[in-house]
């Protein structure tokens, strides 16, 4: 969204608030909590299968002027074709939303994973998200939307026998910024101890933040220097094993989003599938998140939030290492978007190396846009 048209909603959102009518900005909090946890209670895990499939849904905006019942089918309909094992929302899942609207997109994630996993004799299909700029400017307070997810979270092991299908995990009062920091190890045996297992693939959840005030104006957030250093401390201390591929899904685009798209062009095309139609909105600054982050052990990053752009692209960094970025493509006709481009992305993953994952024949191979969506939406 572009930020004109997106501060003058902002400044009317903010008198509302005043007025007592919403909670907007509390998703911009001063300060965080005082505890500390151990990196290993962030961590949750599921069974890897070599044809594991993500499902990634990218700004939703659900909100007060929606059609919730129409979207929730088309949402259903797109998970009941893809039959994912994971599926992650990368952020703006709701824009002046109300609880309901909450509960209703929740409760829906949790019962079509319970019908798949059944289905799939058992083979679980779990759910979890981030969050976005808009996700909190709703009529309901800062930990709402964490309070809902969680109640769909159970121990590892009891997904079934709970009905229980969130892959989730928030502490309120923890000392990291931001309102998601936890991961996902897909293991070879769920069973196994910490020191025991293998973990295949390590996804993090991570909260790209909101809004950075200066004056009367703002720019997008970045992801704090806490965040990071966190995110490098799993990869210490999570596991013994430190062999595996790590990805990463927020919804603010790193700076190096830009990079990667003008190494793509550069390349003729060779370095990437898909296509940009407006600038890279990125964080106020460059934090050195993409360093910090690939110290983290992460070599695949998916964000969201501006909504014309999809794809997935090779980037090539400064001591020559590559990593791919990935767009999500807009899952819904809310806001702004392209009726061309309304969907969702796939990404299987294999028994690779991260060599190989971190390739232009993997990209073609196991990532897929699925951009048709717009055709349910002329219905």
């Amino acid at each position: 969204m572009k930020k004109r048209f997106l501060a003058i909603v902002c400044l009317a959102f903010v008198a509302l608030s005043l007025s007592g009518c919403f909670s907007a900005y509390r998703d911009v909090p001063s300060d965080v909590g005082r505890n500390s946890y151990a990196v290993e209670e962030y961590r949750t895990t599921m069974q890897y299968y070599d044809d594991f499939k993500i499902l990634q849904i990218a700004d939703l905006h659900f909100g007060i002027e929606t059609d919730i019942g129409a979207q929730l089918e088309i949402l259903k309909g797109n998970i009941r074709n893809e039959k994912p094992d994971l599926i992650i929302l990368t952020g703006d899942n709701f824009m002046y939303a109300t609880k309901g609207i909450v509960r209703a997109l929740v409760s829906a994630l949790n019962e079509e994973c319970r019908l798949l996993t059944e289905e799939r004799g058992g083979r679980l299909t779990k759910f979890t998200l981030t969050f976005g700029n808009h996700d909190n400017q709703g009529d309901y307070p800062r930990y709402f939307i964490n309070e809902v997810v969680s109640s769909y979270a159970t121990e590892d092991g009891d997904e079934i026998k709970d009905s229980k299908f969130a892959a989730f995990i928030d502490f309120p009062d923890d000392n990291i910024f931001g309102l998601t920091n936890f991961y996902i190890d897909l293991v070879d045996d769920r069973t196994k101890t910490r020191g025991e297992v293998d973990v295949k693939y390590r996804v993090h959840i991570i909260d790209s933040n909101t809004y950075h005030f200066v004056g009367p104006d703002y720019d997008y957030d970045v992801i704090h220097e806490d965040q990071l250093n966190h995110a490098i401390s799993i990869r210490e201390n999570a596991t013994s094993d430190k062999d595996y591929i790590g990805l990463a899904f927020f919804h603010i685009p790193l700076f190096e989003y830009q990079e990667s798209w003008e190494q793509y062009k550069a390349s003729g095309g060779e370095s990437g599938v898909g296509k940009y139609n407006e600038d890279v909105l990125h964080g106020y600054e460059n934090n050195g998140s993409y360093e910090k982050l690939r110290e983290a052990g992460i070599v695949s990053f998916f964000c969201g939030h501006d909504h014309i752009n999809y794809g997935d692209f090779i980037y090539t960094d400064k001591n020559g290492e590559k990593a791919i970025f990935s767009y999500g493509v807009k899952a819904t006709n809310q806001l702004y978007h392209d009726a061309e481009m309304i969907g969702y992305k796939t990404v299987t993953l294999r028994d690779i190396s991260s060599s190989e994952f971190v390739s232009i024949e993997n990209i073609r191979e196991s990532f897929v846009n699925a951009t048709e969506g717009y055709e349910n939406y002329e219905k």
